[in-house]
């Protein structure tokens, strides 16, 4: 798997709302700004910041503006 999270072979979904606007805010089918790794099914509101389990094809995975903050000088 490429350590870029937006390189085509990584894999992540939307999450949409399946409960009424009184539930949670959200109609039915409208994202909630959740995204969820597809390989171990953990999610977070920020693509960086999924907690992907130990043995996720996904885990190093990040985006570039992700590494370009956080691991400069």
């Amino acid at each position: 798997m490429s350590e870029d999270a937006l390189a085509a072979d990584t894999e992540y979904q939307i999450i949409r709302s399946e409960t009424p606007v009184w539930e949670d805010g959200f109609k039915i089918g409208e994202p909630t700004g959740e995204i969820c790794c597809c390989s171990c099914g953990r999610s977070a509101m920020n693509i960086d910041e999924i907690p992907h389990q130990q043995d996720c094809s996904q885990r190093w995975a990040r985006t570039d503006y992700w590494r370009d903050r956080f691991l400069s000088e």
